[in-house]
């Protein structure tokens, strides 16, 4: 067979126009050369590889037809139609492309490697891991089948060897970008924070055109602390991508977390737009804080939703639910939470975990974070039927670890808070699914069954803007902890407080502080020149107390009254609320365990109710107090009615002691009937669902 040179040098040069990138000139040359050579198999191909690099996935697939016909056992061949059925969505037939591929050069590591990556998007983790190690075998030297590997291990958890694999590709690709972010990943998951950083800063060096790769290393610099770095990233992030959705509502929280309002409002307007456009992947939880309305949050939180299905919609098909099999005995509930150790959520929860003991119902628990050793964390593993840590697992052992738990009902402690996990909910590990207590919203999402609230929290008015079935106790949402003591503080001085002189305080964390709730506090300030501000410190290094003793300098208040309050072990910070007169909630976020811990130590809340969820726990706390005149109707109400408190102390203690008293003899802390309510509710909850009655919303009378 003779060979034609000039062939040989069209192929060599239309292969570099496509190395190159220049796509629609080697389109142009591989069309010239198929006039003259159109039996070449090899032309086909490559005029595939720019139509599908462009796009054009019909015209690609009818290329590799030809190319096939010409030349049925290339593996290249085979492996670019497999390309092409997956651009498709057809995976079966992308699979089926690639096994042949394999029938006829079994050690052929590509094709082993794009096996691989297609049973990884399919979620079959350990095959995937499995192709690859084959196609390592073959080709040593093959780096994206190293970092595959490693990606596919950190899939289940293999997090030794995925470190190992990640660093083997490192070696073979310095300067690949993608390599040192999934080395990244995996250091994250292993607990090797300050690693992981590293490894993130110099995926994003690497790649600066890269958005993802900025967003991560964001993430992290605000979790190490280093605020400043981790707002220049998110901006070069929004600069590589304007519509990187997560970067802005990551970006607008920090700047909220930081007190740093100057640049603010364009940024709100911003996300608050994408929200109304629909756009994909704006944070839920960073949308609260915000001026949103309920149907803002709501859709929010349905796109949320929808993508995080896309991720696991790979395993649903095999990782389907079972026909829920009933365990003989008592309603088996499930509580899942990363918030097991010194949280709010367990501040709030581990007493009614522990009468839930005395109950009809078997209670079990399943920790998603490692066990931080301390005494809340013990009292909830004692205070379970069953607890489980499950930090450690992969995403399927967790589901299948839920699943052989067979809990009638699960409850979800987290919706989109911080280290939640919706991709496992999202599977259905229990044929009933709640929303309670930690997200204060809808979660917008077709796992989540129930919404367990009160009527307060979700007026008739908004009921609409949430999409589980409610499920209303007949008392407040929120449970306690009643066998927390309040000590007596040291006196005022070592506080930094005057002696004498009125103490307000907003004991919220930093990010709930608008510009609005400040200015209703200098307003409050200036019209009581003995009052003082008590406020805890921001995160360190942040320059959020700065921040806002110079919102105070400009509002013509001294910054000097703003007291700021270290971060202390629980017990010695609720002793602090001794010296409070009245503490100063925030909108649109409420206080929620923080007004619960106010009220438990007989200091008084001062809220504004709004229309969402987030702005609504603290005025059903005092709702459910009887004290709704600590519920203002307005800014101006809010503002007169702390001013006319902080002008009368004796008004103030007569306050005072009328929340002790409601304290003691109201409903609020009684754990004993709420303990009761939320039983029957679930039980009520679950024989609805076992008669085959729709899930509809539910309503506990007292």
């Amino acid at each position: 067979m003779n060979f034609d040179p000039a062939l040989g040098m069209g192929l060599t040069e239309l292969i570099e126009m496509i190395s190159r990138g220049d796509l629609a000139a080697a389109r142009v040359r591989a069309g010239s050369l198929l006039e003259r050579y159109p039996e070449q198999a090899e032309l086909w191909r490559l005029t595939a590889i720019c139509a599908l690099q462009q796009g054009e996935v019909d015209a690609a697939q009818g290329a590799l037809e030809r190319a096939l016909k010409l030349a049925p056992n290339s593996i290249e061949s085979l492996c670019n139609l497999a390309s092409v059925h997956t651009a498709r969505g057809h995976l079966d037939e992308a699979e089926r492309a690639l096994r042949r591929a394999l029938v006829l050069a079994p050690n052929h590591a590509a094709a082993l490697n794009n096996l691989g990556s297609l049973l990884d998007a399919r979620g079959d983790y350990h095959g995937a891991a499995d192709c690859f190690a084959k196609a390592i075998v073959q080709k040593p030297d093959y780096a994206r089948a190293w970092i595959n590997q490693a990606a596919a291990l950190l899939s289940i958890h293999q997090l030794d060897r995925a470190q190992s694999s990640a660093r083997r590709a490192i070696a073979l690709a310095p300067q690949w970008a993608d390599a040192q972010f999934v080395l990244g990943n995996v250091l994250s998951e292993a607990g090797r924070k300050p690693a992981a950083l590293e490894a993130w800063r110099e995926a994003a060096h690497l790649a600066p055109g890269n958005a993802q790769f900025h967003y991560q290393f964001a993430l992290a610099l605000g979790e190490h602390g280093d605020f400043a770095a981790a707002l220049r990233e998110y901006d070069a992030c929004l600069q590589a991508a304007p519509e990187f959705w997560p970067a802005l509502s990551q970006l607008v929280y920090l700047r909220r977390r930081l007190c740093d309002w100057h640049a603010l409002p364009p940024l709100s307007r911003r996300l608050l737009d994408g929200v109304d456009r629909g756009a994909a992947g704006i944070t839920p939880f960073s949308l609260l804080v915000e001026d949103s309305t309920p149907a803002q949050q709501l859709a929010c939180a349905r796109e949320f939703a929808l993508a995080r299905q896309a991720q696991i919609a790979p395993l649903e098909t095999r990782l389907a639910p079972r026909p829920h099999a009933r365990k003989d005995g008592p309603i088996r509930v499930g509580f899942i939470s990363a918030g097991f150790g010194e949280h709010p959520t367990t501040l709030l929860i581990v007493e009614l975990i522990e009468r839930l003991r005395g109950t009809k119902l078997h209670t079990l628990g399943y920790a998603t974070t490692i066990n931080d050793g301390g005494s809340l964390r013990k009292r909830l593993a004692s205070a379970f039927h069953e607890f489980h840590d499950i930090s450690a697992q992969s995403l399927e052992a967790m589901l299948r670890h839920l699943r052989d738990g067979q809990c009638d009902i699960l409850i979800d402690l987290d919706g989109y808070c911080e280290d939640s996990r919706p991709q496992l909910l999202a599977l259905r590990p229990a044929p009933l699914q709640v929303n309670w207590l930690a997200y204060p919203g809808s979660l917008g999402a077709p796992w989540c069954d129930y919404l367990i609230a009160d009527r307060f929290l979700i007026p008739a008015q908004q009921r609409e803007h949430y999409s589980e079935a409610i499920a209303r106790l007949p008392r407040c949402y929120q449970p306690s902890d009643t066998t927390r003591t309040v000590a007596e503080p040291p006196p005022r001085k070592l506080f930094g407080l005057p002696e004498p002189g009125v103490v307000y305080a907003s004991f919220n964390q930093s990010w709930k502080f608008t510009l609005r709730s400040v200015a209703r506090w200098m307003k409050i300030l200036k019209a009581v020149p003995d009052a003082v501000l008590w406020l805890l410190a921001g995160p360190p290094g942040s320059g959020a107390d700065e921040h806002l003793r110079g919102a105070a300098r400009a509002a013509g208040v001294d910054p000097r009254r703003l007291v700021f309050a270290l971060h202390v072990p629980h017990a010695e910070h609720l002793a602090r609320y001794r010296h409070v007169d009245l503490f100063l909630d925030t909108n649109p976020y409420n206080a929620h365990t923080t007004a619960s811990d106010a009220l438990w130590t007989g200091c008084p809340v001062l809220t504004q109710p709004g229309a969402t969820f987030a702005s609504r726990v603290a005025g059903s706390l005092n709702h459910h107090l009887g004290l709704d005149q600590l519920n203002a109707a307005s800014d101006q109400t809010y503002v007169e009615l702390a001013i006319r408190l902080g002008q009368d102390p004796a008004a103030l203690h007569a306050l005072r002691e009328r929340v002790a008293a409601a304290r003691d003899a109201g409903g609020l802390f009684d754990m004993a009937a709420y303990t009761r309510d939320f039983e029957a509710l679930l039980t009520l909850m679950f024989k609805t669902f076992e008669r085959g009655g729709e899930i509809r919303d539910l309503e506990l009378t007292a």
